[in-house]
């Protein structure tokens, strides 16, 4: 066991600054693996680092290597599982329980003795020792006389240091100057020692005359943290003025989000407004020619007619989703159909009398064409109705009862009309028969053209209303 502790601390500790303190031969308990080392180290150089390291001998070869480390101070709890009776198994409490065999119960009594003592120099009885002997305890902290010998050995065996290699060089170096340090060491001890007292000499007075730069520095680190400070409080109103700053710039962006939200809705309401304006804004013109406009002269039929299709256009603009629920939409609609209303009864009130007027007129009479027995010339009549053709197509798709009633009210007063002008044609053909043979025969065919004229009569009928429409 010495010939192995003696390489781990050559290959393994030495090169990481470690000193190896004690060693146990183990193997995890219920498995079947190669055994493995577990080493208590301390650092060299301070603050002193103690570690429990995992040892492993390589599978290729004679030679060892590092597997896993663990800090002290992380080990919460040794358990050695049996204080009376002698058993190789104990436990490790790390961040986990490791189980370990040792493969004899004094090198694990060794092992954990060597724990005791780090613990109680360098964590000061941090790690609870479970099912440990008292006795080896005791063994472990001797008490009464021996208790400062065996204290300073163990001092002695915790700060002995190998020198190295320099250490080494400076001491043959300084051996070679006293030629009588290996016969007489007291004269060289004392050489030594004479020298030392004149180097601490050298320091003191050193140490003397830096006082006053010393001060001098001290007085410089108190100015410079008085400037720290100012600078810190103006730091601080700095910061604070930035984020009055910084909510000032948020308060702004967020009205320029608003600002520009409201102004893209404003364009909106102004393109929909414009849209309804345009579309269904009816001229105070159309509007008065609508209500007022006369029918009867050719301007205001006119008038009546542009008016009228600028109404129908007005009523079937195809509108955007959500306008009809606008409530100045809804009344222009209302208004819209109570003048479509209006000019259409006032237009059929006017035609109706038209109707009338030329049913009844008397101006053109079969008596003044009795010198050529020939039916009156209905032209004039026809002229005056084609006027209102566009008005009649109008009323047509917007009124069709209306429409249908003016048609019947047409056909039926000019079939009286043409009824009492062809009773008037027979009347005066009655009387200009004389008993002549002439006219005998012109008699003869009054009845042949009696039908010619009838059927003349619903052509001309038919005829009109198709120019009308």
């Amino acid at each position: 066991m010495t010939a192995i502790k003696h390489a781990l601390q050559r290959d393994i500790f030495t090169p990481n600054d470690e000193r190896l303190l004690s060693i146990v031969n183990v193997c995890k308990a219920g498995k079947k693996k190669k055994n493995c080392f577990l080493c208590a180290t301390v650092t060299t150089e301070r603050p002193v680092q103690v570690k429990v390291v995992k040892v492993k001998k390589s599978d290729k070869g004679d030679f060892y290597k590092r597997q896993i480390a663990w800090a002290l101070r992380d080990l919460a709890v040794v358990d050695a599982k049996d204080a009376i009776k002698e058993n190789p198994e104990f436990d490790l409490h790390f961040e986990k329980i490791y189980k370990w065999v040792a493969s004899s119960t004094a090198e694990k009594n060794t092992f954990i003795s060597c724990i005791w003592k780090l613990n109680q120099r360098y964590l000061r009885k941090k790690i609870d020792f479970v099912n440990v002997s008292s006795q080896l305890l005791e063994e472990s902290v001797p008490s009464g006389e021996n208790q400062s010998v065996a204290g300073g050995d163990e001092e002695a065996v915790d700060e002995y240091q190998e020198l190295n290699a320099r250490e080494e060089q400076d001491i043959e170096i300084m051996m070679e100057g006293c030629e009588y340090a290996i016969s007489n060491a007291e004269a060289f001890a004392e050489k030594l020692s004479r020298e030392l007292q004149v180097l601490d000499g050298a320091n003191i007075q050193s140490i003397m005359a830096s006082e006053k730069q010393v001060n001098i520095l001290m007085q410089l680190l108190d100015e410079a943290l008085k400037e720290v400070d100012q600078i810190e409080l103006k730091l601080s109103s700095y910061e604070e003025m930035l984020q009055s700053v910084k909510e000032q710039m948020d308060q702004i962006s967020e009205s320029n989000h608003l600002i520009h939200l409201s102004n893209t809705n404003i364009v909106k309401l102004l393109s929909e407004i414009e849209f309804l304006v345009n579309h269904m804004d009816l001229a105070k013109g159309h509007i008065k020619a609508l209500q007022e406009g006369d029918l009867a002269s050719s301007r205001g039929i006119e008038a009546c007619t542009n008016a009228a299709d600028a109404l129908l256009q007005c009523m079937n603009v195809a509108l955007r989703p959500g306008h009809d629920m606008l409530l100045a939409v809804k009344q222009q609609q209302q208004r819209f159909s109570d003048l479509r209303e209006h000019f259409a009864r006032r237009l059929a009130n006017h035609l109706n009398n038209v109707f009338v007027q030329q049913g009844h007129d008397q101006s053109s009479t079969l008596a003044q064409h009795s010198v050529e027995l020939t039916l009156p010339n209905h032209h004039p009549f026809h002229r005056d109705l084609l006027r209102y053709a566009k008005l009649m197509e109008w009323l047509k798709s917007t009124d069709y009862a209306k429409y249908e009633g003016l048609t019947k009210n047409y056909m039926d007063y000019l079939s009286r009309l043409y009824e009492r002008e062809i009773k008037d044609f027979f009347e005066v053909a009655k009387i200009k028969m004389t008993g002549t043979t002439k006219e005998s025969k012109k008699f003869g065919k009054l009845r042949h053209v009696s039908s010619l004229l009838l059927s003349k009569v619903e052509e001309d009928t038919v005829e009109l209303m198709k120019e009308e429409v």
